[in-house]
């Protein structure tokens, strides 16, 4: 069985936000919320009818008030409510419960954690700061790592 690359994303953001300070439960939804951007751009860039829909649903709420953009800066999300905001959701650390232990299990959600622990421990704070260069030089290295081959 393959791990694909989504829950990979979700993990890595996790242990990107918490080396960069947020609690642990804050880190959990900050970073289902970061990887369904990712997703969502991937989306976009690789299908014109996703990109149609996901347009005409953009311009229907261009702008929703209440927004705090402060809060996840480095991140380039927004907060509603004190919580990750994306494509009009607020994720929460359920989310993170959802997406890794609830649909592969425990034994594929720890081997997950250990894999992002490792790969997270090594990389320089300011790196991680920098969204553009986490993308290329830690997530582009390792997104098709065979994780579960790796003991």
């Amino acid at each position: 069985m393959q791990i694909n690359r989504y829950p990979k994303m979700v993990v890595l953001q996790r242990f990107r936000a918490e080396k960069l300070w947020y609690p642990e439960n804050e880190a959990k939804a900050i970073w289902v919320a970061e990887a369904t951007k990712y997703a969502i751009f991937k989306n976009i860039a690789h299908s014109p009818k996703y990109r149609e829909r996901e347009e005409t649903r953009f311009k229907k709420k261009i702008w929703e008030e209440g927004l705090d953009w402060d809060r996840y800066k480095i991140f380039k999300i927004a907060a509603k409510d004190g919580k990750p905001y994306v494509w009009w959701k607020t994720f929460t650390e359920a989310d993170y419960q959802r997406q890794i232990y609830f649909k592969r299990g425990e034994e594929i959600w720890k081997k997950l954690e250990q894999w992002a622990k490792k790969i997270i421990e090594g990389i320089d704070i300011d790196l991680l700061k920098d969204e553009q260069k986490f993308f290329k030089y830690v997530w582009v290295p390792h997104r098709d790592d065979d994780i579960l081959a790796s003991e």
